[in-house]
C-alpha cells in the first residue's frame, strides 16, 4: 500500500513546488511579457531581423523541450528545480538582449542594433550610416555589462547601411 502511495504524493510535491515557483516568479516579473514581444525594436537590416527571429526560434525550442521533460514525470525534484531555472535564465536573457536593443537605440538614435549572446561573447552590431567614435564604443560597451555583468566579454562591430 505505502509503494502505490509514493509515486501520487511525489507528483503532487513537484505539482505544488511548481506552482510555488511560478507565483514567485511571477511577481518577481516586470508588468510586462517575459519574452521582449513588448519591446519595440527597429527593423531596418533584414538580416538582423532573420538573426533575432532565428535566435527567438532557438530559445522557444529549447524551453519546449525542457517543458516537455518536466511534464514526462521522469525528473527527480532537483532535476525539475534546475529545469525551471534554465527555462527562467534563458526568458531572462532573450528579455534583456530586447531591452539593450532598445536602449543602445534610444540613447544614440541608431538605425538598428542587433545584440546576441552566445557562449563566448555578447555580440552587438549596429546598423548605422555614420562612422562610430570610440568614446560611443566604450560607452555602449558600459551599457553592456550593467545588464550581462561585468565578466562578459563585448563585442562590438558595425554594419554601415550603404553595403
Amino acid at each position: 500500500m505505502k509503494k502505490k502511495l509514493r509515486l501520487p504524493i511525489l507528483l503532487l510535491a513537484v505539482v505544488i513546488m511548481l506552482s510555488i515557483f511560478y507565483i514567485k516568479e511571477a511577481k518577481d516579473q516586470p508588468t510586462g511579457e517575459v519574452n521582449g514581444d513588448n519591446l519595440q525594436t527597429s527593423t531596418l537590416n533584414p538580416d538582423f531581423t532573420e538573426a533575432r527571429l532565428l535566435s527567438l526560434t532557438e530559445a522557444s525550442e529549447q524551453i519546449a523541450e525542457w517543458e516537455e521533460s518536466i511534464a514526462s514525470g521522469t525528473l527527480s525534484a532537483q532535476e525539475v528545480l534546475d529545469t525551471t531555472t534554465k527555462i527562467s535564465n534563458l526568458k531572462k536573457v532573450k528579455h534583456q538582449e530586447a531591452e539593450l536593443e532598445q536602449t543602445i537605440i534610444e540613447l544614440n538614435q541608431y538605425q538598428d542594433v542587433l545584440v546576441l549572446l552566445d557562449d563566448e561573447y555578447l555580440v552587438i552590431d549596429i546598423y548605422t550610416p555614420d562612422d562610430i567614435e570610440v568614446q560611443s564604443f566604450i560607452e555602449i560597451a558600459k551599457i553592456a555589462k550593467q545588464s550581462f555583468g561585468s565578466d562578459c566579454v563585448v563585442k562590438l562591430k558595425t554594419t554601415n547601411i550603404d553595403e
